[in-house]
């Protein structure tokens, strides 16, 4: 009687299994077996099917899920049909049942519309009602999964349905998405022991401190724990499987079931690793053993899935598939926010491995795995797997990062071999390191010295100024050895990817090569004069490579440069000594085409094109960059030759004219009232608020702030009601912050509500030039916002301001503006004032007759009365063309303008390509 009773859901599936391996015993026939007799069903219920069909296990091939109830659950049940779709969807198949007993509904994928149609029904069995029945009736529901189990073969058979290949299945990222849907319950669950358990919350709040920069710099470190908690098990369970197919140690993951606790499998995976090696990815990390009873349920059901489909006894090209597709899926769905496009690690790595076949190399920020996978890809084409082995080492601080880069590495080539991949932090790194591994072979530690290497290749960390304070000791640890050798600290506005050479000088041979990819800011900031002058000191700079057709990464606003250096055993003369400047003018993707990529890296190698439609290449000598580092222009303008520059009769900027921003007074709302402000006349001031609405070489100023440098007790006096009244709207408000205004714009010497009227410019520009680049004139000083920059002449020159106008417009100063800066991820031109007013020159006019003056003011005053246009089309205008020829003429500059023009667009294209996609 308690057997009737009891008759679930779950003793049916196990009992349709049975039946169902019986019948496919005599048949050789596209069902091959079925399974899910382990399904759980606990808290929201299953991940998976509670029937699954396979076909060829050899490939792992998964043909249906069934979706099973009693017949107390209709068959047009929403939740019923909604659960089995979303399964479905969850392995990518093209079908499912559902089956109730009484009824069984046959449910295809359109292809066209992508959705579940109803296909066929099976109602013979509509007399069976109740549950209490069901298990009485066995011989029939038998006999009907029979005649299911021929139609399906049928379809299977023709080609109708295909199911899907695990791979395929895992590739789409549904599997690894459904678990980590859990992250939002298992972050709830982490928060749950921050409040109970100090140590806890302590470790969790240094483990987000020192890796949210990896994750996005999610501020929520329990939120990113949470995901990263999920993956590693998932990493676990499927790398474990896959180790089956080459060491059987590993089958104790097979023990593994519905009533192992998370530290009962932590124990089974530390076995593993004493066995068999893989450390990296069997170890415990913080808060594994916390998972939440839901998200262990589905990750044990992933287990359960993985023993049904036998998936180490499938081949070992599969299996290296499976560990690639890991890789890719931890990138995009954990750690996406640099992950190397694999095309430019492929790159970074062939023009940074002197000797591919013998050089030690080593990726101290290993992150996603990505060089690491390209290096041994390179070096097991020419070498046996045992030097590979040797050669490879791999490190990062954080071990989500090492596990990832275990599956990138874990070739079956090298899966009895020992992988070099330890956690360290890469500021910590020294040749006397004793770093401990692992023989998989005798399950054995063993350790070695880290000593030095060939070869350091890395994508290096890119880390905002609010990631800083980590680092602190890091920096003061470099900028000692920066002063050992007497050179100047780095600038506190450096990048944290600008300490690292300076660390991996001492791990690197005498004539070792360091390939990084860095930030583009280096080329046109303080901080990156200050690196350059340091970085020269210490190797030789020999290569510079940038996109000239989009951005690297496109999920980051973030563009990049290659930088490829070599250790100097001696210094050589700076005049013996060149660095080659490359413009990459194909989008990655064309580096797919390794023939296409083998070409481009010889040819950068090699150094002998100067420009065709792949590369260009630039070749500037130490001794002529350090001249060009006089005007500013030692980074982004060498992409072009561009020598020309160092000819010209200049004058610096600043020993004839002031150079200011606008006025900076915060609570723009208050200080520049739009409309119904009533504010008497005499408290209020023309104002240029940004370079927008500046539409000619003439500034109109359209706006108005406020300027009130009278108490409000003497406003009120007076019956100036109107300034009063404005003040008085602000006056118990707050910032964004939640903080009072009157507290956070107090002045010294000054009302809160005060702002002088004394930043008045006879020159304004943007401070965020993008395809328009131009220098306006008011032709009355005019009051400017902080976004504009202010150019105020020293009329003591006596210099005439239509004169300077019409050359701080001129084609030789924009491509000074240009050259100094660099780009922006959307393509905006980073500028700097302080870099403006300390590096700008302009043609020298003092050196000018009168008649060439009035010659040039002549050519310029067509300009004046017309739009300034994007700088493509303004130099294609004839007025243009004609200006820019006449300060050439005037000046005695031989260059042929089209070539300075050229030079300039040059400029511009690289810049403006970020916002490229490809």
């Amino acid at each position: 009687m308690n057997h009737k009773i009891n008759y679930n859901e779950r003793s049916w599936a196990i009992d349709l299994i049975g039946h169902v391996k019986i019948i496919i015993r005599s048949q050789n026939r596209s069902i091959k077996d079925a399974g899910g007799e382990q399904t759980i069903r606990k808290d929201g219920g299953s991940l998976f099917p509670d029937v699954l069909i396979f076909g060829d296990k050899s490939v792992s091939r998964i043909l249906q899920g069934w979706e099973l109830k009693m017949p107390d659950t209709p068959i047009n049940d929403s939740d019923f049909f909604t659960n089995a779709k979303m399964k479905a969807n969850i392995l990518g198949l093209d079908s499912f049942l559902l089956w109730n007993v009484s009824y069984a509904h046959l449910y295809i994928r359109e292809k066209t519309t992508n959705t579940f149609k109803l296909h066929k029904k099976w109602e013979e069995l509509s007399d069976i009602n109740t549950r209490n029945i069901v298990v009485n009736n066995r011989e029939r529901w038998e006999s009907l999964c029979t005649k299911i189990i021929k139609y399906l073969n049928g379809l299977f058979d023709n080609g109708t349905l295909e199911g899907k290949r695990f791979i395929e299945s895992y590739k789409s990222g549904g599997i690894t998405s459904f678990i980590l849907e859990n992250s939002s319950a298992l972050e709830e669950t982490l928060h749950g022991h921050t409040r109970k358990n100090s140590k806890f919350k302590s470790e969790a709040l240094l483990w987000g401190e020192r890796y949210q920069s990896e994750y996005g710099n999610d501020k929520n470190h329990i939120r990113i724990l949470s995901k990263v908690i999920l993956s590693n098990w998932i990493g676990k369970f499927l790398f474990s499987h896959v180790l089956m197919g080459f060491d059987s140690r590993a089958r104790a993951v097979l023990q593994i079931n519905e009533k192992t606790t998370p530290e009962e499998a932590l124990q089974t995976f530390e076995n593993i690793s004493s066995m068999c090696n893989f450390w990296s990815i069997f170890s415990n990390s913080l808060g594994l053993n916390l998972i939440d009873h839901k998200s262990w349920s589905h990750i044990l059901e992933l287990n359960n899935l993985l023993k049904d489909l036998e998936v180490g006894s499938i081949d070992q090209a599969q299996l290296s598939e499976i560990l690639e597709i890991t890789v890719d899926i931890s990138i995009r769905k954990l750690r996406g926010q640099y992950p190397t496009p694999y095309p430019l690690a492929q790159l970074l790595v062939s023009l940074s491995l002197n000797n591919p076949e013998e050089d030690k190399v080593i990726d101290p920020c290993c992150g996603s795995g990505t060089i690491v996978r390209a290096i041994m890809t390179q070096k097991l084409k020419i070498s046996n797997p045992q030097q590979v082995s040797e050669q490879i080492f791999s490190s990062d601080q954080d071990y989500q990062a090492i596990q990832i880069t275990t599956f990138a590495l874990a070739r079956p080539e090298l899966m009895q071999l020992p992988l070099r991949i330890f956690n360290s932090d890469a500021f910590l790194l020294s040749p006397t390191n004793m770093v401990s591994f692992k023989n998989p072979i005798n399950g054995k530690d063993f350790q070695e010295n880290l000593g030095l290497f060939d070869s350091i290749i890395s994508n290096l960390p890119f880390v905002s100024q609010g990631g800083r304070a980590q680092y602190e000791t890091a920096i003061h640890k470099v900028n000692n050895i920066l002063d050992l050798n007497n050179l100047p600290a780095l600038s506190k506005k450096s990048d944290i990817s600008a300490y690292f050479p300076f660390i991996f000088h001492s791990l690197l041979n005498e004539n070792g090569m360091l390939g990084v990819i860095i930030t583009n800011s280096w080329l046109g900031t303080e901080w990156g004069d200050i690196f350059y002058k340091n970085l020269i000191h210490y190797y030789h700079l020999k290569t510079v490579i940038t996109s000239g057709a989009g951005r690297w990464f496109n999920n980051s606003e973030v563009v990049t440069n290659i930088l490829i250096l070599e250790k100097n055993k001696q210094a050589k003369l700076a005049s013996e000594l060149f660095t080659d400047f490359v413009v990459l003018k194909q989008p990655l993707i064309e580096f797919e085409n390794q023939d296409y990529l083998s070409l481009v890296s010889a040819q950068i190698n090699l150094g002998t094109v100067h420009d065709n439609d792949s590369i260009s290449i630039n070749s500037v000598s130490i001794q002529a960059l350090d001249k060009f580092s006089q005007y500013g222009l030692r980074g982004n303008a060498q992409f072009v030759e561009c020598s020309w520059v160092l000819d010209l009769p200049l004058i610096k900027l600043k020993s004839i004219a002031k150079i200011t921003r606008g006025e900076r007074r915060g609570w723009d709302k208050m200080f520049f009232p739009r409309e119904n402000h009533n504010i008497e006349e005499k408290y209020l001031r023309p104002v240029l608020l940004n370079s927008k609405k500046i539409k000619s070489y003439i500034a109109v100023a359209e706006d108005v702030a406020f300027c009130c440098s009278v108490s409000e007790k003497e406003l009120l006096k007076n019956g100036e009601l109107g300034a009063y009244n404005w003040i008085q709207s602000f006056k118990n408000g707050y910032n964004t912050n939640g903080k009072p205004l009157i507290d956070i714009l107090q002045r010294p010497n000054m009302f809160w509500y005060e702002m002088s009227d004394t930043a008045l410019a006879d020159f304004v520009f943007s401070i965020n030039f993008n395809r328009r680049i131009f220098i306006a004139r008011s032709m009355e000083k005019t009051f400017a916002n902080q976004r504009l920059v202010c150019i105020n002449i020293d009329h003591s020159s006596n210099l005439s301001l239509s004169l300077l106008h019409a050359v701080l417009n001129s084609v030789i100063s924009y491509f000074f503006i240009e050259g100094m800066s660099f780009g922006k991820g959307l393509g905006a031109l980073d500028f700097n004032k302080d870099r403006f007013e300390k590096y700008m020159y302009i043609l020298d006019v003092r050196l000018l007759s009168t008649e060439d003056r009035e010659r040039i003011i002549s050519c310029f005053n067509p300009l004046l009365h017309r739009e300034v246009m994007d700088i493509s089309d303004e130099l294609e205008s004839d007025d243009r063309i004609l200006f820019d020829q006449t300060i050439l003429d005037v000046f005695n500059i031989k260059i042929p303008l089209a070539k300075i023009y050229q030079d300039f667009l040059r400029l511009i294209s690289i810049r403006l390509t970020a916002n490229d996609s490809y």
